[in-house]
């Protein structure tokens, strides 16, 4: 069959890698760097370390929003398969955003996340050299995460589920020697996993925490749509199609250490994206399967920051952090240029009246340059940087 010889059999798969690990989900933690596993009193602890949250403290809810703005550079690396001219992805904004609600009285605690907890896109102009690779290509997981907490003298446990909605698309143009066509994919789907933590407060000024997130593997269903020339078109008819994807396992321990008005945070995490190991969509008008070795590894990230009391009403913070890729070279590709992340943050929180907080940050974080070296991938490198911001509302009980 013509189309798949010519098309789908180069269809990259989506090793997003690191990359779509979100962690930036409150506002308050973003400022140090994204550490928050062993942070006493935010909201956000919901999604860092849920078991944080039976400290007696009554109710507490906050909203984060997010902005991104990625910028993705792609340079060829052989001259006889396209010009060696730097090509950079169309810019765009990026909106995620992560909303909690806790409440604790005596020994236990109730929470709950909602909130974009993995996402990535990256879109590439028109009629760009690397268009039969990927035009855009888009995830977007939303994630619904319910607690429960309890302290045992100085130590917090907490359990709880997540349910996670993913969606999918991917476009890319198709090659017919002489003439052009174009796919696009789109697939959603959802599951649940389980969650466990705990926090523990050694003394006053030291606490230590963990969580863990399970895997969740979704069963994904959609359609392809097709636009090729005529004489393709009963060989690549718009259809039914289904896929697997396996959101991975996340470990991540953290401490917190206060000395007077200062406060130093570190995180280190753990993503086994090893789960992933190839990508299989399935068509249900007959055509072949197309199958992509992913061989992705488990990827790390270290977290630290610093944050400060300057008055009665106002903090200051700042952090960094180092992210590294899950995708080997051989399967990086332009609809995921999965990289290792090197970032800086700087943030701040204006308390007002009534328990009010509003919190800031913005940041930018470095991809450190990769060339793919796979066969079936276009020969490029890829470096760029990404520059974020948010803004939050917390109100309650805080530290």
């Amino acid at each position: 069959m013509i189309v798949l010889a010519v098309g789908l059999p180069a269809w990259s798969a989506v090793a997003w890698g690191a990359g779509s690990e979100l962690a930036e989900q409150s506002a308050l933690a973003a400022g140090t760097g994204g550490a928050g596993v062993a942070r006493d009193g935010d909201p956000g602890a919901v999604w860092y370390n849920p078991a944080a949250i039976a400290d007696d403290g009554g109710f507490r809810g906050g909203v984060s929003l997010f902005l991104a703005v990625p910028q993705i550079t792609a340079n060829s690396t052989n001259a006889a398969f396209a010009p060696q001219k730097a090509t950079t992805n169309e810019l765009g904004v990026a909106t995620p955003f992560a909303a909690h609600l806790a409440w604790a009285g005596g020994r236990y605690g109730v929470g709950l996340y909602v909130g974009t907890s993995h996402g990535a896109t990256v879109t590439w102009p028109a009629g760009w050299w690397g268009r039969y690779d990927a035009t855009a290509t888009s995830l977007l997981v939303l994630r619904t995460a319910p607690s429960f907490a309890v302290r045992v003298k100085n130590v917090r446990l907490g359990i709880g589920v997540h349910v996670d909605y993913a969606n999918l698309d991917l476009q890319r143009d198709l090659d017919f020697v002489d003439t052009s066509g174009s796919s696009h994919l789109q697939l959603s789907g959802a599951s649940a996993g389980a969650d466990a933590s705990i926090y523990w407060a050694a003394t006053p000024m030291l606490s230590f925490g963990a969580t863990y997130q399970s895997r969740t593997v979704l069963h994904l269903d959609g359609a392809a749509n097709f636009n090729v020339p005529a004489s393709f078109s009963g060989r690549a008819a718009d259809q039914r199609i289904s896929s697997d994807m396996t959101l991975p396992d996340r470990l991540a321990i953290g401490t917190a250490w206060y000395r007077g008005r200062m406060a130093l945070f570190v995180d280190a995490t753990l993503t086994l994206w090893s789960v992933n190991d190839q990508q299989t969509i399935h068509f249900a008008a007959g055509m072949p399967d197309v199958k992509q070795v992913q061989n992705w590894h488990e990827s790390f990230s270290l977290r630290a920051g610093l944050d400060g009391v300057v008055s009665g009403r106002m903090s200051l913070r700042a952090g960094v952090y180092y992210d590294h890729m899950a995708a080997p070279s051989e399967t990086l590709s332009a609809s995921s240029p999965d990289t290792a992340k090197v970032g800086l943050t700087v943030g701040g929180t204006l308390r007002l009246p009534r328990g009010v907080c509003i919190d800031g940050f913005a940041g930018v974080a470095i991809l450190v340059p990769r060339e793919s070296t796979g066969a079936d991938a276009i020969p490029a490198t890829y470096s760029g940087y990404v520059l974020y911001s948010g803004l939050a509302v917390r109100a309650g009980h805080q530290r």
